[in-house]
C-alpha cells in the first residue's frame, strides 16, 4: 500500500500561518489597547489634579481672570481625557474584531486537522483490511499445500 500523503497539507499549513499572523496581530492591538488605557488613566488623574489645583486657588483667592484660567485649564484637561476614553474604546473594538479573526483561523485549522485525522484514520482502517486479506491468502495457500 502506498504511504499516507495527506493532500490537503497545504491548505493545513497556510491555516496554520493565518492563525499565527492572527494571534500575532492580537498581540499588537492588545498592546496599543493596553497603552491606551493607561494614557487614559493618566489623562483622569491629570483631570483629577487640575480640579484639586482649581480647589486650592478658590481657597486662596484671588482675581477673576485666574479661575477662568483655570477652568479653561480643566476644560482641556477634560477633553484630552475624553479623547482618550474615545481612543480606548476604539482599541477595545479593535481587540474584540481580532480576537474573532483569531477564533476564525483556529476554526478553519481545527477543520483541516480534523479532515487530516480522518483521512489518516481511514488509510489505517484500509491498510488494516489489506493485511487481513493478505493474511487470509497466505492462511489459505499455507492450508493448500498441506493437504
Amino acid at each position: 500500500m502506498k504511504r499516507f500523503q495527506f493532500r490537503a497539507a497545504r491548505v493545513l499549513d497556510l491555516r496554520r500561518r493565518e492563525h499565527e499572523a492572527a494571534l500575532g496581530q492580537l498581540s499588537r492591538i492588545q498592546q496599543l489597547r493596553d497603552s491606551a488605557a493607561v494614557a487614559l488613566s493618566n489623562a483622569a488623574r491629570a483631570v483629577d489634579r487640575a480640579h484639586l489645583a482649581y480647589r486650592d486657588r478658590l481657597v486662596e483667592g484671588g482675581e477673576a481672570a485666574t479661575f477662568e484660567r483655570h477652568r479653561n485649564w480643566i476644560t482641556g484637561q477634560s477633553a484630552g481625557a475624553e479623547s482618550c476614553r474615545r481612543q480606548l474604546a476604539e482599541r477595545q473594538l479593535e481587540v474584540e474584531r481580532a480576537t474573532a479573526d483569531v477564533r476564525r483561523t483556529h476554526r478553519q485549522v481545527l477543520v483541516i486537522e480534523k479532515l487530516r485525522d480522518r483521512a489518516w484514520q481511514d488509510y489505517q482502517d484500509e491498510s488494516r483490511r489489506l493485511d487481513a486479506i493478505a493474511m487470509d491468502q497466505l492462511a489459505v495457500t499455507q492450508f493448500a499445500r498441506r493437504m
